[in-house]
């Protein structure tokens, strides 16, 4: 019923919006994940490792010629390595947020800014293999914030660059072991007109 309500309240205002002459266009992301901090390298916890990758959808609201609004689905993957005492720790998080997007010049060509709010759902699998231990941790609802910059090379394509933290639960049954999860995204951004 949640998911029915959210649809008809997306598709609502999308349609209002639309009625009021806002572009409205959409497209797919796809670039690699980077984790920094305790999410890289906190030992035995983090993920030991310096890639990951992300993939998602937007549609962006061109309010005008400098102003946008984004609305984005992430996910984002993030491999770990073996720490030395076996531990090993694979992050995943699914993304939804919105960012305010500002263009130096206009949604077609040029630099911009990214400034925006995220709600997540990130998990880790663990295991240990000197000690036969496995198992996962979730956290739902996770609060976010993201900021960055880019630059549109046509209409339809643009590389970008987010610094994403994430405020996650340190202790606890589901708890990381640290209470920020940060990493830095770099992507190509493909809009359809």
């Amino acid at each position: 019923m949640k998911k029915l309500f959210a649809s008809a309240l997306l598709t609502l205002a999308a349609t209002g919006l639309a009625a009021q002459g806002v572009d409205l266009n959409g497209g797919i992301t796809a670039g690699a994940a980077l984790p920094v901090g305790d999410l890289n390298s906190k030992d035995s916890l983090g993920t030991n490792a310096f890639l990951g990758a992300q993939i998602g959808g937007h549609l962006d609201f061109n309010l005008t010629s400098h102003h946008q609004i984004r609305a984005h689905l992430d996910y984002v993957y993030m491999p770990g390595d073996r720490w030395g005492s076996g531990w090993k720790n694979d992050y995943k998080t699914l993304q939804a947020g919105a960012d305010w997007v500002y263009n130096f010049d206009s949604p077609e060509s040029g630099w911009y800014t990214v400034a925006g709010a995220t709600v997540n759902q990130m998990k880790v699998s663990f295991d240990n293999k000197y000690l036969g231990l496995s198992g996962s941790a979730s956290q739902s609802g996770q609060l976010g914030v993201r900021g960055g910059a880019g630059f549109t090379f046509t209409p339809n394509f643009s590389l970008e660059g987010t610094l994403n933290q994430v405020f996650v639960d340190k202790d606890g049954g589901d708890g990381f072991g640290f209470d920020t999860a940060t990493w830095i995204g770099v992507a190509a951004v493909w809009r359809f007109k």
